[in-house]
Formats: structure tokens, C-alpha cells, sequence
């Protein structure tokens, strides 16, 4: 499993050598069995990617990897529908590999002295690990949600009391079989709210979801706890007995949509807003590595079509949007980097930033496709302005 810890130490990776090999492998629906297409496709990228990396000179390092790629070519299908992310440099002996959930834009192969993060970002922003918790009045099911798997941790039954065959005079029995069973039911889902709230800290879990039949919310929602109901991200309909790991994914990922849809397109309303009165938003590609180099993002959003040149000073990391030879700060050699956004994400991630991808928003397009939510100004950080 890919952690932002591992993310964060491929970052501040930098090959002299320039053999960084990323690769990229999103699988598709093969037109046969075979799935002779994807491996012809992978062994292409991997003699192309040779044929660049030696355009000048020769990279044995960069072979060294290419090669045990190419090697993957004919069984890389055998991946249980994951995703792949492999990061290697044998010039320092690094072989980095994952399984991803399945929402890489494409299979890409990249040799260059830094390692490709921007196909992670959609992966980087937002990861939670959620409590899944499948109930009726009989069972409850708690599950493990993260990284586009589910894995059941916990369950248990409740037994429903057993009631009197005859409603008694007057009907009195029934009513009081109803009230007998509505409080056995009720304790259940206490005795569930409970177990969440002993186990949330202790698992890590960033979210908690519930998936249960229509009929069985509102019984659930009554009785659970004011901080569980703050870390939930709603409910989805499901047969709790008849549950599968994939169909809990389902459900919550339907979840999590909904919610990722509503953070973005407020992010950018405040991004922008705070943009046009000069407050703490950034915006524009120039702007965004100001203000990522004064440490003052909490929030990096890059668009998935973002592209430029620049150059990185090899002595103080500084970035920029240009074809300096020698740093604008430090005077150092600066070195040819052919997408800034690996340079970007690895400054980010290395400080610590959150990160965002945003696709099809026009507000973001007509800003280079790039933006930042600020901490703070550190140009507005003067005494005059903190007395105002």
C-alpha cells in the first residue's frame, strides 16, 4: 500500500543521472483473452522511452530498469483489475512498486531525473480510510475502506426477542411485544454506536459511512453519538447480510464523490474569491510558485491539463518558469525541467501540502490550470496590516 510518507521520499528523490524510470500501468477492457494488446502497447512505451533516454548518450542505469519492466510485459494483467505504480533508479538501487485502485488516467513510461508524481495526484488528494458500517436489526458488519478496497474487521448478531403468539385482551400484548422489540433493536444500534466510537482512534479512520436497507436509517441515525454523526459522510442503500467487499466499495466511493464534488467546487469559490480581493488565493503559475516557496499554501490545486517547461536550481531548489541557465537567487546552475508539476508536487509534498486535482473547471483553465489556497500573505504580514 502506498502511504504520503512513501510519496514524500520518492519526492526528494534526484537522479544525476538522469535514469528516475516512472511507470504508470492503467488496465483496460482487452478485446480478447489474450490481452496481446496491452502487452504489445507496454513494450512499445518501454523501447520508446529506451530510444530517449539514449538520445545523447548511453543510460545503462536507465536500461537496467527498463528492461525488468519490459520483462512484466506478457503477465501484467494478472493484477486483479489494480492499477500499477513502479519508481525506479539503479543507479541508487531503487525499485518502488504498487498497486493502485484503477483511476490512472493512462499507462505511461517517463525516464528523468526526478520520478513522476502527477498521475498520483487524483490518488494523493484525497485517500481517507473509512469505517463502513453495514447494519440491520439483526447483524452489523464493520468494515476497513481505503484504496479502493474493503475488508471486513468486525461483526456481530443480535438476537430479537421472542413474543407472545396472541395480542392478549384488548391488544395489550401487542403493544407491549412492539415496545419490547423496538428496545432490543434500539440497544443494538447503540451497542454498534459504541463499538464505532472505542475503535475510531484506535483504527485511524478518517470518515465513517453506513450502508444498510432505506427502512433501517432512520433507526440507526436516532441513536448515534453527536462525533459520529460529524465523521459521517452519509448512508447508501445495501443488504447487509448479503454484503460483498466490492459492493461495499461501491457504495462508499458513490459516497465519496459526492463529497470530493462539493470540497472542490468550494475550494475554488474561495480560491478565486480570495484571488480577486487580494486575500489568500493564488492563482496563475508564477503566483503559485511565490507563494509555494514562502511556505504559504495549505492547499495546491493543479488541473489534470496542466503543462510547462522551467528550471530547478540543482543548489537551492528554486523553480522557475523559465530557460535560466543560473539561479535568479543563489546564482547556481539550474537544470531543464520538462514538466514542472513534478517539481511542484515534490516541493509540496516535502513541506507538507495538501494537494488537489481538479479536472473540467473552466475557473481553474482560465488560470493555467493551477491555483493555491494560502495559510496566509506573507507580503500583507506587517505590522500596519495586523494593526488594520
Amino acid at each position: 500500500m502506498i502511504t504520503r510518507e512513501m510519496i514524500r521520499e520518492l519526492a526528494s528523490h534526484d537522479s544525476a543521472a538522469d535514469c528516475a524510470v516512472s511507470f504508470f500501468y492503467q488496465p483496460t477492457t482487452p478485446k480478447d483473452q489474450s490481452h496481446r494488446e496491452e502487452a504489445i502497447l507496454l513494450k512499445d512505451l518501454v523501447r520508446q522511452a529506451m530510444h530517449e533516454a539514449e538520445a545523447t548518450k548511453p543510460n545503462a542505469f536507465a536500461r537496467v530498469a527498463l528492461s525488468r519492466i519490459l520483462e512484466m510485459a506478457d503477465r501484467i494483467h494478472n493484477n486483479q483489475g489494480k492499477a500499477k505504480a513502479i519508481f525506479a533508479d539503479a543507479s541508487r538501487n531503487i525499485w518502488r512498486e504498487f498497486d493502485l485502485p484503477a483511476r490512472l488516467a493512462s499507462t505511461q513510461l517517463i525516464v528523468n531525473s526526478r520520478f513522476r508524481l502527477k498521475p498520483l495526484a487524483p490518488i494523493l488528494e484525497f485517500t481517507p480510510r473509512v469505517c463502513v458500517v453495514l447494519a440491520d436489526r439483526t447483524k452489523a458488519r464493520l468494515f476497513n475502506y481505503n484504496l479502493g478496497e474493503a475488508r471486513e474487521v468486525v461483526g456481530f448478531f443480535n438476537e430479537l426477542p421472542r413474543l407472545g403468539e396472541t395480542d392478549g385482551w384488548g391488544g395489550y400484548n401487542a403493544g407491549h411485544n412492539q415496545r419490547h422489540l423496538n428496545e432490543n433493536v434500539k440497544h443494538h444500534y447503540k451497542r454498534i454506536d459504541d463499538h464505532v466510537m472505542k475503535m475510531f482512534e484506535r483504527c485511524g479512520w478518517d470518515s465513517i459511512a453506513f450502508g444498510c436497507r432505506d427502512e433501517n436509517w432512520h433507526e440507526i441515525e436516532e441513536v448515534l453519538h453527536t462525533d459520529i454523526k460529524q465523521r459521517s459522510l452519509g448512508h447508501f442503500r445495501i443488504d447487509p447480510v448479503a454484503a460483498t467487499g466490492a459492493t461495499v466499495v461501491e457504495g462508499v466511493e458513490r459516497l465519496l464523490s459526492k463529497r470530493e464534488l462539493q470540497v472542490r467546487n468550494q475550494i475554488m469559490e474561495d480560491v478565486v474569491g480570495e484571488a480577486r480581493r487580494n486575500g489568500n488565493g493564488a492563482v496563475g503559475l508564477r503566483r503559485v510558485i511565490g507563494a509555494l516557496e514562502k511556505g504559504e499554501i495549505q492547499t495546491l490545486l493543479i488541473g489534470d491539463r496542466f503543462e510547462a517547461t522551467g528550471v530547478e536550481c540543482r543548489n537551492c531548489g528554486h523553480i522557475e518558469f523559465s530557460s535560466n541557465a543560473k539561479c535568479s537567487l543563489c546564482d547556481h546552475q539550474t537544470k531543464q525541467v520538462d514538466d514542472l508539476s513534478d517539481a511542484i508536487i515534490g516541493a509540496a509534498l516535502r513541506h507538507g501540502i495538501d494537494i488537489m486535482a481538479i479536472r473540467n473547471d473552466e475557473r481553474l483553465e482560465k488560470n493555467g490550470h493551477i491555483a493555491a489556497l494560502l495559510r496566509f500573505r506573507s507580503d500583507q504580514n506587517t505590522p500596519m496590516k495586523q494593526v488594520s
